[in-house]
């Protein structure tokens, strides 16, 4: 564990503000403030300034905040590693909601069925919490969709899928080839801001000169389940993760849309941290993603 002065730091580096430090750590203010100020006396330098009512790092507050987080890194891998030469084998990590729910069962359950000593946690999120998760050490490594700082992260890329307009059986769309503008006047349904898939459908209007905003109507729902659900209704469209409406489609209860002049696809990456300790046992689990 890092000193409770650091842990401090690291939160009001974080929170900007230091009531809300003082809150997150069941601390008073006045204690927050006491323990920067002797972190500040006993480096010799001051990590924080106030620009106006904003509170922002210097320059030495910045790097201290990066060695910090690394550090922190190190610690919880180490205590990982150091807890599973008496213990059984346990991977944490984080999946995004499309690869969590609709590819990473058949690789969890033959990885179990070789090593069913093991324990396995794995973290639903959107990308960019699991992204965080990864850059605290949280997780051993993260399967996510979308874009992230390939220079910040070691990675590998384990799929490539298709994402598919999808709409009601009792919608007319399906039974033409409708292009892009033809699908504006219907309510979309899209993820949250932080999902992956978001952000490519939103890159990927971007590259015909539209938008969102082009539709008619863009209802945000955080559940692909849900989603699914209001589609069969015919409340709408959404673009999904081939894999997580690959049944529907099969059993007749979505219709894919056959877009003329819009298709896309994006990678499925594993990524984890360049010096992860546990790489060999990343390897080991995601060799199952053959069972697919």
């Amino acid at each position: 564990m890092l000193d409770y002065r650091y842990e401090t730091f690291l939160t009001l580096a974080v929170e900007r503000n230091y009531t809300r430090t003082a809150k997150k750590l069941n601390l008073t203010q006045p204690a927050v403030t006491q323990q920067i100020r002797l972190l500040q006396e006993e480096l010799g330098v001051a990590l924080f300034y106030f620009q106006g009512k904003q509170l922002l790092l210097t320059e030495e507050g910045k790097y201290l905040q990066g060695q910090l987080i690394l550090l922190s890194q190190d610690i919880q891998q180490i205590q990982r590693h150091l807890y599973q030469t008496k213990h059984t084998i346990s991977l944490t990590f984080g999946a995004t909601l499309s690869i969590g729910e609709y590819i990473m069962p058949t690789i969890i359950s033959a990885y179990l069925e070789h090593y069913p000593d093991n324990h396995v946690n794995m973290i639903v999120g959107n990308t960019k919490s699991l992204i965080e998760g990864v850059e605290l050490g949280n997780l051993d490594f993260a399967l996510i969709e979308g874009d992230f700082n390939q220079s910040k992260f070691g990675f590998y890329k384990f799929s490539e899928e298709k994402i598919v307009a999808v709409c009601s059986p009792d919608s007319p769309l399906w039974k033409t080839e409708p292009s892009l503008q033809d699908l504006f006047t219907t309510r979309l349904f899209v993820r949250e801001q932080g999902s992956g898939s978001r952000m490519i459908i939103e890159n990927g209007l971007r590259s015909k000169s539209v938008s969102l905003s082009s539709f008619s109507q863009s209802t945000i729902i955080g559940n692909i389940g849900v989603i699914k659900q209001l589609i069969k209704k015919n409340q709408g469209i959404s673009f999904l993760y081939y894999p997580s409406v690959k049944e529907e489609i099969a059993q007749g209860t979505l219709k894919e849309i056959p877009i003329k002049d819009f298709a896309l696809s994006h990678p499925f990456h594993v990524i984890y941290l360049k010096k992860n300790r546990e790489l060999d046992k990343i390897q080991q689990f995601m060799q199952f993603q053959n069972s697919l």
